[in-house]
């Protein structure tokens, strides 16, 4: 009868170990999420001039909330409705960036 108690107690420490553990993480990750949301999402219209491709733009406004600037690039075309990353001087496209919050 021994031999089950402990058993039982050592189930009952794991289980709460696992929860505490589970309860840290959650707290860890929020945290996380918080320090990258020091920043605001904006949006901007620019005019196209001759030479400007998404990747220049994307060297000027992609920033770390992006994992790379091919996701930028994406994001750029799906909010223009662009099918190919060919854009023309004399167009207007939106973009999207990231600022710093006003406090």
């Amino acid at each position: 009868m021994k031999r089950r108690r402990v058993n039982t107690l050592s189930l009952k420490t794991f289980i709460f170990c696992g929860l505490f553990v589970f309860i840290l993480l959650v707290f860890a990750c929020s945290s996380f999420a918080d320090a990258h949301n020091d920043s605001e999402k904006y949006y901007t219209s620019v005019y196209v001039e001759s030479g400007d491709t998404l990747w220049s733009f994307a060297d000027r406004y992609c920033s770390v909330e992006y994992n790379d600037k091919d996701e930028y690039i994406k994001e750029v075309m799906r909010l223009n409705h662009l099918t190919s990353s060919d854009i023309h001087s004399g167009s207007y496209l939106i973009l999207p960036y990231y600022d710093s919050k006003s406090l």
